[in-house]
Order: structure tokens, then sequence, then C-alpha cells
């Protein structure tokens, strides 16, 4: 009897293992951001910059925000000089700066579906932004009904500044 039990308990863990293992599988993947370096000024402008997802099936956006010191938002915009807002953009729509005249048709980033690349906008109000290395992207999804989260580095985040070079 405790050889079947013992037997049994072996079975229900190897398959618990199998079941995380192929959890895991389902959401691994990378965000891959386009990256941008110019001479950032003080004002409002539109970045629409490529994302890609590399995980094997699509996945739908719920939020993207930037982070410091994670798991904290950016503070304030007195303190870090950025004002932001994303959204979601066709796929067809091409990459680049724009200022803030831009009119195209911004989508709610909640529920954008990623399948390979996909396009976001962000929309930047800039102060005295220096740069920091600490800033991140903090990418919430849902992958096969799972909700995950993912913090992610972006160069062009991060090299974000005001300052003349």
């Amino acid at each position: 009897m405790k050889k079947i039990l013992l037997g049994l308990i072996s079975l229900f863990c190897l398959a618990s293992l199998v079941g995380c293992i192929k959890q895991v599988k389902e959401v691994d993947g990378e965000f891959l951001l386009g990256q941008f370096g110019t001479d950032w000024k003080k004002e409002t402008f539109y970045l629409v910059a490529p994302i890609q997802w590399t995980g094997e099936s699509p996945i739908t956006l719920k939020s993207i925000e930037f982070v410091k010191d994670y798991p904290d938002s950016l503070t304030t915009y007195e303190e870090d000089g950025i004002k932001y807002e994303i959204f979601g953009a066709e796929p067809s729509m091409k990459t680049g700066l724009y200022d803030e005249s831009y009119g195209r048709e911004l989508k709610n980033i909640n529920g954008l579906e990623i399948n390979g690349e996909g396009k976001i906008v962000i929309k930047f109000l800039l102060g005295d932004v220096k740069v920091d290395n600490a800033r991140r992207l903090k990418i919430k999804f849902d992958s096969n009904g799972e909700e995950v989260e993912k913090i992610v580095v972006w160069k062009t985040l991060e090299l974000l500044t005001t300052e003349t070079r």
C-alpha cells in the first residue's frame, strides 16, 4: 500500500512539474523595441516605435509604463522631467519622431494584440531630463489567458536627456 501511495504522490509531483514547465514555455519570449537617438528637446512630441514579441504565441498588451527602481513608477514631472502616454498603433505605421501636430488615430494600449511585430506610440512632454540607467519599461500582458509582467531594458529610455551634449 505504501508503494502505491508513494507511486501516486511521485506521479502527481511529476505531473505538476511538467504542467509548470509547460506554462513557463508558453510565456517564454522577450520584448524588443526599436532604438532611437536624437537631440531630445523640451517640448511635446510623438515617438512611433516598433515593438516585437519573440514568443511563439501572440500576446495581448494590458499596459506599458515607465518605471525606475522597480516596482516604483517614475516619480513626478518635477523630479524626472518626463510626462508620457502610451498608445497602440497600426503595424503599418511609419516609425520615427513627430511633432505635436501628429494627427494619426491612436489606439488604447489595453487590448492591443502583438503577434510578432507591432507598433506603439509614446506621447512625450519633456522638461529637464537627465540620463538615467535605472529607467525601464514595465509591460503587462495576457498570454494564453494568464496575466504576465516583464521588465524591459530599453536604451532609448535610459539615454533620454534634454541636456546638450
